[in-house]
């Protein structure tokens, strides 16, 4: 199904009527709801798994943290430890909330607060979620969200050259490819208007 963009301007945070103040609070999609990492939740991703998804409302499953999540768990404990304020401008959550089971079904954020006006986007959706445009519809709200914050002009991305599916995802929310990326066999994105999806 092709992606409509035009709703990643206007996300409201409505959830069964509640309204959701940003940034601190959930985003919520047409299917996700996008939780943000705090300090406890993270400690609880490194120490007790089975509290983690309890916190969250969500199926326990075998694959998460992935490898690559799991590496950069102890810096996000760091970091929001040091400054509750990043809550929003690292990791967030991705539930899906079904009628069989609320499932986390991918996670992805930012590398930091906004620096000179540029964040840094970063995602991953579990390998069994895949191709059902999760990550379109999460990434493509966190990006509306950064925007929104005055603070933000600029948002990057990088993907190997050979991730075909990030490539396509970053063109489906309006990022352009500006040329290399910070290291070898990356290419660098980056979109700087929520006019331009």
């Amino acid at each position: 199904m092709p992606c409509n963009t035009d709703r990643f301007n206007d996300v409201i945070a409505l959830q069964e009527g509640i309204v959701y103040s940003l940034p601190m609070d959930p985003i919520v999609t047409p299917r996700l709801r996008l939780v943000p990492a705090t300090v406890d939740l993270v400690r609880l991703e490194i120490t007790n798994l089975n509290e983690f998804f309890r916190h969250l409302g969500v199926e326990p499953i075998p694959d998460w943290p992935s490898e690559n999540l799991a590496s950069v768990l102890p810096f996000f404990l760091e970091q929001l430890g040091n400054d509750p304020s990043l809550v929003g401008w690292l990791a967030w959550y991705w539930i899906l909330d079904a009628p069989s089971g609320n499932q986390l079904v991918g996670g992805g954020g930012f590398k930091g607060a906004p620096f000179n006006g540029v964040v840094e986007a970063g995602y991953e959706t579990r390998v069994s979620c895949r191709r059902r445009g999760y990550a379109t519809e999460a990434v493509g709200s966190q990006v509306a969200w950064a925007l929104r914050h005055p603070d933000v002009k600029l948002v990057i991305a990088e993907t190997r050259t050979d991730n075909k599916g990030s490539i396509g995802l970053l063109g489906k929310l309006e990022f352009v490819q500006i040329g290399p990326g910070s290291e070898v066999g990356l290419l660098r994105f980056e979109r700087n208007s929520l006019d331009e999806a």
